[in-house]
């Protein structure tokens, strides 16, 4: 027990660091776990406390002095968008998409110098053809870790920070350079692995997962079958978990040892015991390696290692011993892990499993045991489901009862044992496999999916002691409110709005514009951003925030960064209402909701709110679709009022202002920023107190503008951007509150603070 308390004080330790705003002092936590292990030495009355608190500050100074180490080797502000020639080479599986290529390129010597080892490449359309561990000399434009900031969306700083990736970049000109890096002949032959499949599976439906499982590619899985697999809870059977590395193992060492057996001399040289042993690490290390060894590899490779080891002693570990070691073993090899959601789904199902079957070792037939396994492992990962994602597939333990079995037990063996078929009939065999194994999900998935609001962040707490309460033995004190201790986690963490009082929410889409508006019982959507943020922004933030339905979509007019993620909204959430200036051969019209014609006049109230149309006017003959914004002015019954004006320009702001523009409090700032909008004139009318920029970090338009900033900031609004404040939520009754979730949010990875951002320079669009 003292070992296994010293172990998770450890974890712990690395955890709390990881939810730091800020990175302390290294020293400090290194002396008082150096002070508490002298202490403990002599006095064995206190020795346990004193290791465990020793080990706790260890492993705050361990992960404090692993993230300083990380964070110095990030891009310098001074040289960000400057061209850069950097010689290295391709050190993964570069990945394509619709805009070209995108790869993980290690720097080996650049000019000027200053570009971090590992930087995160971007090369759009097809003058590019990079291969793993191809040597490059790129003219690079780079960019300091950057991603959007929104409640439930994907935090790309956090993502490129456990990937030790220290910038973004895009290529300005390319040349291959001779000879291939041997650092990445891993890579070279994983790659060459899933041409081949590729090769071999031409169209096939379900080729995607066949390489997937084969050599833990993901990116030519289509996003309908990732939707499929989310909603049925199978996600982990596409990516190399534990279960199929442990499975392989298995397999591979049953028949060493039954092959062994029969070669005596062989036998008596090693036991065949052991034999199989060695061969069943052997096939865990070799589809670890080719599967590019992920968090879930590296923990069943230590937990496999640790069990392996006392089996070749004669002993093994108590599990939770076993669990504990691989946990701090993963940890101490990689502290960021623990910022990966995967980690935790992964080593908190283990644990449960872990837990429950001691609990029940022995008080149930043995048929009972595939059901029981996965009912614990949806309880266990229902807390981090419900707090990441919002939602759970209640169907889930149904699907995985038949996809298990059938994905580890024949697709995945026919998967790894293709890559060494020339014909390729074992990869077709899998594919066809897994097209059955489909056949069911899709049943499955006509289930609903059980969606909840953002919980308050304290709701964790009681969720696992009720997680454990519910997994305990029978006639456990307490284990009948078990599922009261869960119910925190379908709360919600905001309060609901009262009569006459709006919310709105900019959402962080980057180059781009999405607001949500929210009365007490309504709630409005204005333009719906451009489609690459529609499912790692606004989708989430929706579901975060709780919105199962619209009442209205508005889309301002036919651009991309407006109207782009129109259509998968629709699809996604029941709309009552699309109202918009779109063609009618637009995509979004084409979806069965009732659709209107903005134009100014229009107006109704919600819940004391007043919404109003006030372009285009009727008789306006627009020159394009910019001037055709649909705008909006939103006033609670304070009087408070936001203004939304799309992509508006000066002539139709002067026209707007003639009609009789009353002031408004909070303007969302027309075209970005850029200086062809929000005119003198529409300032002097609307005297706003606050201004939002929505636009994209460091984008090629240059917005907003530094003069059109600089015109706000002179009317005496203050100035609010998504690019360096990320979701920006005003709460708007008899005053305005504002609240900016990168400032509420901190975290010591971000590398955009309020103070530091420096607007761009240069003309804008």
């Amino acid at each position: 027990m003292p070992s296994c308390l010293i172990l998770a004080a450890f974890v712990a330790g690395v955890c709390a660091l990881q939810r730091l705003p800020a990175l302390p002092p290294v020293w400090p936590a290194l002396l008082v776990a150096l002070a508490l292990t002298g202490l403990a030495i002599p006095h064995s009355r206190y020795r346990t406390l004193a290791c465990v608190l020793a080990a706790l500050a260890a492993g705050v100074g361990y992960a404090d002095y692993r993230a300083g180490l990380r964070l110095a080797d990030r891009l310098p502000a001074a040289l960000e968008q400057q061209s850069i020639v950097a010689d290295g080479y391709i050190a993964d599986l570069p990945q394509q998409n619709r805009y070209g290529w995108r790869f993980t390129f290690v720097v080996q010597h650049s000019d000027p110098p200053g570009l971090p080892e590992r930087v995160q490449v971007n090369s759009y359309g097809d003058r590019l053809q990079p291969q793993a561990g191809e040597r490059w000399r790129l003219t690079l434009k780079p960019k300091r870790p950057h991603g959007l900031a929104n409640p439930g969306g994907f935090d790309l700083e956090r993502w490129l920070l456990t990937e030790d990736v220290g910038a973004t970049a895009s290529v300005r000109s390319a040349e291959r350079l001779p000879g291939h890096a041997w650092q990445a002949g891993v890579s070279r032959v994983r790659e060459a692995l899933r041409t081949r499949l590729q090769s071999q599976l031409g169209d096939a439906p379900y080729r995607g997962v066949i390489v997937a499982l084969a050599v833990g590619d993901q990116g030519c899985v289509p996003k309908a079958q990732w939707q499929r697999f989310a909603a049925t809870g199978v996600t982990h059977l596409i990516s190399v978990s534990g279960l199929h590395i442990t499975l392989w193992a298995t397999l591979l060492g049953a028949l060493v040892n039954a092959g062994w057996r029969r070669v005596p001399r062989l036998v008596a040289r090693v036991p065949a015991q052991r034999a199989a042993l060695v061969a069943g690490v052997l096939a865990a290390l070799g589809y670890s390696v080719l599967s590019g060894l992920s968090v879930p590899t590296q923990r069943t490779l230590l937990m496999l290692l640790i069990a392996a080891i006392g089996l070749w002693r004669g002993r093994s570990s108590a599990p939770l011993f076993t669990w504990l070691l691989a946990l701090a073993a993963v940890v101490l090899v990689d502290p960021f892990a623990t910022l990966s959601v995967g980690f935790w789904l992964s080593f908190l199902t283990v644990g449960a499993l872990l837990y429950a079957g001691a609990a029940t070792l022995g008080k149930s037939p043995r048929w009972h045991g595939w059901v029981a396994a996965q009912w614990v492992a949806t309880l266990a990962s229902f807390p981090v489901l419900a707090l990441v994602f919002q939602q759970l597939p209640l169907v889930s333990p149904l699907a995985n009862a038949l996809a298990i079995p059938l994905v580890s037990m024949v697709v995945t063996p026919l998967a790894l044992l293709g890559v060494l078929d020339p014909s390729g009939t074992l990869p077709w065999l899998a594919e066809r496999a897994f097209a059955l194994t489909d056949r069911w999900l899709q049943l499955c998935a006509q289930a609903p999916v059980l969606t909840v609001a953002a919980p308050p962040a304290w709701a964790w707490l009681p969720a696992t002691l009720g997680v454990v309460l519910w997994l305990a033995p029978r006639g456990i004190t307490g284990r009948l409110y078990a599922p009261v201790l869960l119910l925190p986690l379908a709360a919600s963490g905001t309060k609901p709005l009262e009569t006459g009082v709006f919310r709105a929410t900019v959402i962080d889409v980057g180059q781009g514009l999405a607001v949500l508006v929210q009365t007490n019982s309504h709630t409005l959507l204005y333009d719906s951003g451009p489609p690459p943020s529609t499912d790692r922004a606004l989708l989430p933030t929706l579901r975060a925030l709780g919105i199962r339905r619209l009442d209205t979509l508005v889309v301002s007019h036919n651009d991309n960064d407006h109207s782009g993620g129109a259509e998968a909204i629709l699809q996604t959430l029941p709309v009552g209402l699309l109202q918009s200036t779109l063609p009618a051969q637009h995509p979004a019209r084409q979806q069965p909701v009732r659709h209107l014609d903005c134009a100014a006049g229009q107006g109704w109230t919600w819940d004391g709110v007043r919404f109003d149309v006030l372009w285009p006017a009727a008789d306006f003959i627009a020159t394009n679709d910019n001037a055709r914004s649909c705008t909006v002015r939103i006033a609670a019954a304070s009087g408070q009022a936001l203004l939304l004006a799309g992509d508006l320009g000066r002539n139709e702001e002067t026209a707007l202002v003639a009609q009789g523009l009353e002031p408004t409090g909070i303007i969302v700032a027309p075209h970005h920023g850029s200086r062809s909008s929000s005119s003198q004139s529409l300032l002097d009318a609307t005297t706003p107190q606050w201004v939002a920029f929505s636009s994209g970090y460091l984008n090629r338009f240059r917005h907003p503008h530094p003069a059109i900033v600089a015109r706000y900031a002179d009317a005496g609004a203050q100035v609010l951007r998504t690019d360096r404040d990320g979701a920006i939520t005003f709460d708007v009754g008899s005053t305005v509150t504002v609240r900016r979730w990168r400032a509420e949010h901190p975290a010591y990875w971000s590398a955009e603070r309020s103070d530091a951002l420096s607007l761009p320079e240069g003309s804008g669009g």
